[in-house]
């Protein structure tokens, strides 16, 4: 599921729905829709593909002064129109979009086929829709007929409903599946992202899980699934209309790619002790005193930003001296963790939204952990769920492929590491020298910047390659799977990042003449090593592509190709090598001409498990 939009007021809803879904493209989607209320009467578009396909075959778009809208990605049921969203009940009244899956689908589902109703669709949202309108059939208002669907269903439910006799206002829901609510002078908008909301206020309710929100041009009133009214706080959106816009730049990862400085830069304002070589988290101080008590500390993470949390465990693993791991949450939410009060679990997602992580953090809190969260969304659930956390502040990531929120969830757990560092082994010179490289990392990221014509040349030059191996050691090693990531996410290329040590134990075996191998190479206590590895992949007529010190006349001796990098503290190091990596990804899936901000299958942000 996507992306949702909905409007009421005193304009065309059509225009405003559909800008609403453009600006949440950037999550992916396969098939878009709209349905608005025109003469008590259901006005429903929808198409297979994308938005321009449905503006496409509707060029007048459809009347009516409320709307709702959604963008879709398949969970049950295939790509056809009739599994687009909005879904209708039977009587053709009740109208609704929802992001989330129904558990208990098929039971439902039955129960209704047994009653005479006649499915059109595959979807569990239609099953929804029709709970929704067998209550309203008996005379109950469109709130309470949600209230009471929502009730039998188990899973997650992001949605929002129409009713076609009761035009003026709409009804809004959240089981664990965001929804925003904007507010305006005589209009309010509904979405599943503030991103939406943006170009036409900047006041918004968040709601909390169990909420329903009643939303009409002169506000909106919400109770939670036990009918008590619920006071709501109005929250300002923070994104500026520009930083969802393109600008000069062909797709919007290459524009968050050339950010990265920017975003680093912002992302540690503030946040940096010099004078006592350690680092300020604000969301750290209430529970200050009960750190000094933590002896391991979990992060917990999805993909790119699991390998953010690779780094993390190994920053605290060498330098604060803390026993450390990183686990996938998919799998840490099934795996009966141990909780104990001397483990500190740090729960790392960009949207903030990611189910897995949430799944995750929600059997850690229940069982008494303490739960730090790092995200990049103010008021998101993992903001709103975790004991204390921070914000990576890398402003909107409009492309699904993940670069300024990589690195700036990296940067925030160089923070947090830092801190835990100097409260326990680290001497507080070691600490200033930390806070000097930090301090000159937005500089050194745009020196890394500048060798976007290098990996530009790579990457037309290995475009058809089958298979491209990244290898790096010790803090490197999640960079080098970070860089098979992109690559697999953008251009469908299969890659593989893994360790040099790792690379002995089988997957030498796959190194052919002349296959790329981007290798990770600083001039740290992991170089001695990884020059074996260099050689071990010349014997075998790789071609190299070594990210590695402009100095380095060794290294360069061993491979074909040399990205330099600058003078650095080795703490630093991932924020630095993996620019070119991203770079790459970029350029060879432009050279085969791929949709780079929408790749096949994937979505922005998983909130399904």
């Amino acid at each position: 599921m996507c992306g949702i939009m909905g409007y009421v007021g005193k304009e065309e809803a059509w225009p405003i729905v559909v800008g609403g879904l453009r600006r949440l493209e950037y999550r992916g989607y396969d098939s878009a829709g709209v349905v608005t209320v025109s003469r008590k009467r259901l006005r429903l578009a929808r198409s297979v593909g994308h938005l321009r396909a449905l503006e496409d075959s509707h060029p007048e778009g459809l009347p009516g002064t409320v709307g709702i809208g959604h963008t879709r990605w398949a969970t049950h049921g295939g790509v056809t129109q009739a599994n687009c969203h909005p879904h209708l009940d039977s009587a053709q009244r009740i109208a609704i979009v929802h992001n989330g899956i129904i558990d208990n689908v098929e039971a439902l589902r039955k129960e209704l086929v047994a009653q005479g109703v006649e499915f059109r669709s595959e979807t569990d949202t239609e099953v929804l829709a029709e709970l929704i309108g067998r209550e309203v059939a008996a005379g109950r208002g469109l709130r309470d007929a949600v209230l009471r669907a929502l009730r039998r269903i188990e899973g997650t439910a992001g949605i929002v409903a129409v009713d076609r006799n009761d035009p003026e206002r709409l009804v809004a829901a959240r089981i664990g599946s965001p929804v925003v609510i904007g507010l305006g002078d005589g209009a309010c908008w509904v979405a599943s992202d503030a991103l939406a909301l943006r170009p036409y206020t900047d006041r918004m309710v968040v709601l909390e899980d169990s909420e329903i929100a009643e939303i009409s041009p002169d506000g909106v009133r919400t109770v939670d699934l036990d009918e008590r009214d619920r006071d709501k706080r109005v929250e300002k959106i923070l994104h500026r209309p520009e930083e969802a816009e393109k600008g000069d730049y062909e797709h919007f990862m290459l524009k968050e790619i050339w950010e990265q400085p920017l975003a680093l830069d912002r992302s540690m304002r503030g946040r940096l002790d010099a004078g006592m070589g350690s680092s300020r988290l604000g969301g750290l101080e209430t529970h200050e005193q009960r750190l000094f008590d933590i002896r391991r500390v979990v992060f917990c993470a999805c993909g790119t930003s699991l390998y953010s949390a690779q780094v993390g465990a190994y920053l605290m693993n060498r330098y604060a001296r803390m026993p450390a791991t990183a686990e996938d949450a998919a799998e840490l939410a099934v795996q009966n963790p141990i909780v104990d009060r001397h483990t500190l679990y740090v729960a790392i997602s960009q949207s903030g939204e990611t189910a897995d992580t949430l799944g995750a953090l929600r059997e850690i809190r229940l069982r008494g952990g303490l739960v730090a969260g790092i995200t990049n969304v103010v008021g998101s659930s993992l903001a709103r769920e975790t004991d204390f956390g921070t914000y990576v502040h890398a402003g909107p990531e409009i492309s699904v492929c993940s670069t300024k929120a990589f690195t700036a969830q990296v940067l925030a757990t160089e923070l947090l590491s830092l801190r835990f560092a100097r409260m326990r082994d680290l001497g507080a010179n070691e600490g200033r020298a930390w806070v000097a490289a930090l301090e000159k990392l937005p500089a050194q990221t745009q020196g890394m910047l500048e060798q976007w014509q290098l990996c530009k040349q790579m990457a037309e030059r290995f475009q058809a390659a089958p298979y491209t191996m990244f290898i790096g050691r010790g803090i490197n090693v999640p960079v080098a799977s970070e860089g098979a990531l992109k690559l697999k996410e953008i251009a469908y290329v299969s890659a593989e990042g893994l360790s040099g040590g790792g690379m002995k134990h089988g997957p030498l075996a796959l190194i052919e003449p002349g296959l790329p191998v981007w290798a990770l190479v600083p001039p740290d206590e992991t170089r001695e090593r990884m020059l074996g590895n260099l050689r071990e992949l010349e014997a075998r007529g790789a071609y190299i592509i070594a990210v590695a010190a402009a100095d380095d006349t060794e290294v360069a001796e061993l491979v074909d190709t040399v990205v330099p990098l600058p003078p650095h503290h080795p703490t630093v190091s991932p924020m630095l090598t993996v620019v070119p990596l991203q770079l790459y990804a970029y350029y060879v899936a432009l050279a085969k001409g791929y949709d780079i901000d929408k790749p096949r299958n994937l979505a922005k942000s998983v909130t399904v498990m």
